[in-house]
């Protein structure tokens, strides 16, 4: 049973070395493929792409900081007026922050098709991050309610939603889960001194009380 044991143990490990060699292979054709398209002086719809810092050392970093830990968003916003006022009184959303925001992990090629698809929604990313921890609690509390039409993020609020002139129901996701800022033609982040992916606030378990109490 042992030697079975062992035998499977090393099969394993032998598939994850494949599996992150041909990762690494991947990233490495991803970065070749920029490197040359940026030598080769392509006009046209390359332009901006070449341009772009979000695929620079810093910029990355400063996005997956905490991928192993939390879940990561971005939301593209065209006015940096726009983007500070959500860094300072956070990120408002119709009903689930997906319809407007995307998650990113370390998939560079993933990352690279998002990016291209919603640049032109405007230069400023804003970059949302919560914890996997506090995440999987609420999903978790929502199905033992059995609460219906209800998003983990929809508990993650500080202010009593509202409906705009579509009749949406409108949630602010707080502040403190605004990471920052970045300008992906020029690079420049602007960092969010009170940002917690792990802040938790007395009001999520009095909003989640208070679904259950509407849908019972």
């Amino acid at each position: 049973m042992e030697i079975f044991l062992l035998t499977i143990i090393f099969i394993m490990s032998v598939y994850i070395a494949i599996l992150h060699v041909k990762l690494m292979k991947r990233d490495l054709r991803i970065d070749s493929l920029i490197r040359q398209l940026n030598q080769s002086g392509f006009a046209g719809k390359f332009t901006d792409f070449i341009e772009d810092k979000i695929f620079d050392t810093n910029v990355l970093n400063f996005i997956l900081e905490y991928e192993k830990e939390a879940k990561i968003y971005l939301h593209y916003t065209k006015f940096r007026e726009n983007a500070e006022n959500i860094l300072r009184e956070g990120f408002k959303f119709a009903e689930s922050f997906y319809k407007t925001a995307f998650s990113v992990t370390s998939d560079r090629l993933d990352l690279i098709i998002k990016h291209n698809s919603k640049k032109y929604y405007g230069n400023y990313i804003i970059i949302i991050c919560i914890s996997e921890r506090i995440i999987k609690y609420y999903n978790s509390k929502i199905i033992m309610l059995g609460l219906k039409n209800c998003h983990y993020e929809n508990i993650l609020t500080e202010k009593p939603p509202e409906k705009n002139e579509n009749a949406e129901i409108i949630y602010t996701l707080p502040s403190k889960y605004i990471k920052g800022i970045i300008n992906y033609h020029t690079g420049e982040i602007i960092k969010n001194p009170e940002f917690d992916h792990n802040y938790l606030s007395p009001w999520f378990e009095i909003n989640i009380e208070k679904m259950k109490t509407s849908q019972g």
